[in-house]
């Protein structure tokens, strides 16, 4: 006789049935329904998402980004109860902020003391009891539910898939008790009501607000768009590319996310633009949490402001203060296609847009002379410049590569074509999240080169030697790039912004900056069965990189340690 089908096999079935490929997970006691599940269902051959051991929920939860961001699918990261759910907090806030669809999973602990094939059984059943496990992350996500007796699994699941991927996309959580999960399960499967890579439809922005924005750019002498997250979907970027060269309309990008725009486009102002933000008299931003920083610039107040995205208030920012003239809702991507149109139905003055691409072209060529004048100074500096490394790595890179970075290399001397994914820094600030991110961009597609650029705290931050020994177990191979200046520079830099007078110690820097102390971080790699190499003269730099693709090509990780000077990242 058959014993009867648990809660758990029916929660591995519906992420099955709903397109779930990958599960990373990190185990705990409060998973023991789920391995007997896992165990029977594949004895009997019972087809089963792909569940990774992953030995730190950081590392996780960061995967897991890397992985939409290629494969545009979500993923789901397993954690032991609150302990495990905890640590993932800092990627989490990343996945929040940079709107990432992850069903994040956590085990509940047992309620029952005995009675009950789930009852707790080790001491630490007791221990991590707490009254409000939801509470450690529900200022991060978008839904949060623990399941409950009689509930259908499947209904929960498919709720929470599609929550995550209904705009404004972003990480869901559920908690499944162990008594729960080791329960027969008396509720019948339901059918999917979206697979999770056919995301609900996000509204249209209103046609007479798009309208009136097209008739505002069209008169405007000094237009300007500024956006970090609008790459994120190609085709979205690709028709704002199309727009900015048809009116030459400038872009800035500011924080990037993405490759907003291709390197070579004539409108592209990358992320620094002073000058022309502050003379705009129009400003149309579209995704950007944080468009500029009002202590350093801002839009004149004559100048027209328009904020155009799903969420154009961004109502999960407890205080954001930028000025707006008219807030637009919808879809970025259709609200620059149907801004094309309008544009297009207008009579423009094509004297006007020509005069606007002359002045911008000469400004472009201001700021192209300019990188090149840093990169030739750059090819020369001891300790390493940053700018210098993002120089060697345009010159290695596929057209198709990955590039992820955190603090490790400047945006704006990187080159991308369009085709590349680049994954910067979010607003959240969490460090750590770099090495998972490119892990899971490299298993969402291993035809593509993965190159991970971080800080030397960055990397720290991401759990290096589980990142290196689950690269080396999935057969995942990624480049990792190490801008080493042995501080925390940002603090440093932060301080003095505020305090300029603030004199450094010579030898010591300012309290709390220096680590004091660099280890091998090569040898740490070298221990983790990958391949590390210590870099400190400009010269070696470029063939370093290309010795680090090579054994990526042999199937091993590559960590190259570049000693780097502060602040030229």
């Amino acid at each position: 006789m058959n014993a009867p089908k648990t809660v758990a096999q029916s929660f591995i079935e519906a992420l099955q049935r709903r397109g779930i490929e990958h599960v990373f997970a990190n185990a705990g006691t409060d998973h023991a329904p789920l391995v007997e599940a896992l165990s029977v269902m594949k004895r009997a051959g019972t087809a089963v998402p792909a569940f990774h051991v992953v030995p730190h929920e950081n590392l996780a939860m960061a995967m897991a980004q890397g992985y939409y961001r290629v494969s545009k699918k979500p993923a789901v990261v397993l954690v032991h109860v609150a302990v495990g759910t905890a640590n993932t907090v800092c990627s989490l806030m990343n996945a929040w902020r940079s709107n990432i669809p992850v069903l994040l999973v956590a085990g509940r602990n047992p309620s029952s003391e005995t009675g009950h094939t789930g009852s707790r059984s080790v001491p630490i059943h007791w221990g991590q009891d707490v009254f409000d496990q939801g509470a450690l992350v529900r200022q991060f996500t978008k839904w949060e539910q623990e399941l409950r007796a009689y509930q259908s699994i499947d209904a929960l699941v498919d709720r929470a898939l599609v929550i995550a991927m209904s705009e404004p996309r972003g990480p869901v959580y559920l908690t499944l008790p162990r008594e729960l999960l080791a329960d027969p399960d008396r509720c019948e499967p339901i059918k999917p009501s979206a697979a999770p890579t056919i995301a609900p439809e996000p509204a249209h922005p209103p046609t007479a607000a798009i309208e009136e924005l097209a008739s505002m750019l069209a008169s405007a002498n000094r237009p300007l768009l500024v956006t970090s997250t609008v790459g994120v979907d190609s085709e979205a970027r690709e028709i704002l590319e199309a727009l900015a060269e048809r009116y030459a309309l400038p872009v800035l990008q500011s924080w990037p996310f993405a490759v907003n725009i291709r390197s070579d486009h004539s409108m592209n102002l990358r992320s620094h633009a002073p000058d022309w933000l502050a003379a705009a008299d129009v400003v149309l931003t579209v995704d950007a949490a944080v468009p500029w920083v009002p202590r350093r610039t801002s839009p004149s107040p004559d100048a027209a402001i328009i904020h155009l995205g799903v969420d154009p208030a961004y109502a999960s920012y407890a205080y954001r203060d930028f000025r707006a003239s008219r807030l637009i809702a919808g879809s970025s991507k259709a609200g620059l296609q149907m801004l094309a149109d309008a544009l297009d139905r207008l009579h423009i003055d094509q004297q006007r847009i020509d005069e606007r691409r002359k002045r911008i072209a000469e400004l472009m060529e201001k700021a192209a002379a300019s990188r090149r004048s840093r990169i030739e100074k750059a090819r020369r500096e001891k300790p390493v410049n940053a700018g210098w490394t993002a120089h060697c790595i345009n010159s290695v890179k596929s057209g198709n590569a990955v590039i992820v970075n955190e603090l490790g290399v400047p945006f704006d001397l990187l080159e991308f074509s369009g085709d590349e994914v680049f994954f910067g820094e979010t607003t959240a600030g969490a460090l750590g999240t770099g090495l998972g991110v490119a892990l899971g961009a490299k298993l969402a597609d291993p035809s593509r080169t993965v190159i991970c650029c971080v800080g030397d705290g960055s990397f720290m931050f991401g759990n290096p030697t589980p990142a290196l020994l689950v690269s080396r177990v999935l057969g995942i191979p990624v480049l990792i790039v190490i801008a080493n200046n042995g501080m925390w520079y940002a603090v440093e830099q932060s301080t003095l912004d505020i305090y300029p007078e603030s004199k450094p110690d010579p030898a010591s820097g300012l309290p709390l900056t220096r680590f004091g102390y660099s280890p091998d971080y090569a040898a740490l790699a070298a221990a983790c069965g990958a391949y590390g190499e210590t870099v400190t003269d400009p010269e070696q730099v470029l063939a370093a990189l290309q010795r680090g693709l090579a054994r990526n090509g042999d199937g091993q990780a590559a960590v190259i340690d570049i000693v780097t000077a502060p602040g030229t990242r």
